[in-house]
């Protein structure tokens, strides 16, 4: 999240800071899985939803945010299960929003590693729900409350370069103050996230999974 609003406060202009920020924080809190249909889809319903459900995290109007050429290469190098007679299922939908907002963050081997134990212990089980860890993980987020210290750190950086009377340059400096410190931040959090996926226990396959990751890492996200 803090490295997605990185990416649009440095994109627009810096006076909307603010609207930018509650627009992104917004769109990530209005988020629901029961929204997510209950019904297997074919390819290009799943594209169109998951495209539409996204649309709020595209940086560039022309950003590809989910291809079929993704799903599929997901689904070779087995970091999604591949679908039933062409059917994706709820599960399926699951797992590709978290693969949509982790690979912004982590790499494609990293992921695969994070959530191969998940996939096995209850990707489309009957006795152990995909559904409800996942809606665990949303509660989680909503509960620890991490957008404050963004909102925080907007706040914090209208208090620096206050004094200065050319009002264009004030306003850069603040913003770039919050680019700085977001970035901080992120980076920081990412070199937690890679040390704790480096810390889970490694599946026994993971070699060869990672091996072919490697060799599909150029052709995943075309």
């Amino acid at each position: 999240l803090l490295c997605i609003i990185i990416f649009f406060v440095h994109k627009e202009v810096y006076m909307e800071s603010d609207k930018i920020i509650e627009s992104i924080l917004n769109d990530f809190n209005s988020f629901n899985i029961d929204d997510i249909p209950n019904i297997d889809l074919y390819m290009d319903q799943v594209t169109t939803y998951l495209n539409n459900k996204f649309e709020g995290s595209k940086r560039n109007d022309d950003d590809k945010l989910l291809t079929k050429t993704m799903i599929n290469n997901y689904a070779k190098s087995r970091l999604l299960p591949p679908p039933e007679k062409k059917k994706y299922s709820k599960d399926h939908l699951i797992l590709l929003t978290m693969i949509f907002y982790l690979k912004n963050i982590i790499s494609i081997n990293d992921i695969d590693t994070a959530l191969s134990p998940l996939i096995k212990d209850y990707f489309n089980d009957g006795n152990n729900s995909l559904e409800e860890i996942f809606k665990l993980f949303i509660q989680y987020m909503k509960d620890t409350d991490d957008n404050q210290s963004i909102i925080d750190a907007y706040v914090k950086s209208n208090e620096y370069f206050s004094n200065l009377d050319n009002e264009n340059n004030k306003e850069y400096l603040q913003t770039l103050t919050l680019i700085a410190t977001l970035t901080y931040e992120c980076l920081a959090r990412k070199m937690i996230i890679e040390k704790l996926i480096d810390s889970l226990p490694k599946d026994e396959n993971s070699k060869d999974k990672s091996d072919k990751n490697k060799s599909d890492k150029n052709k995943t996200d075309k």
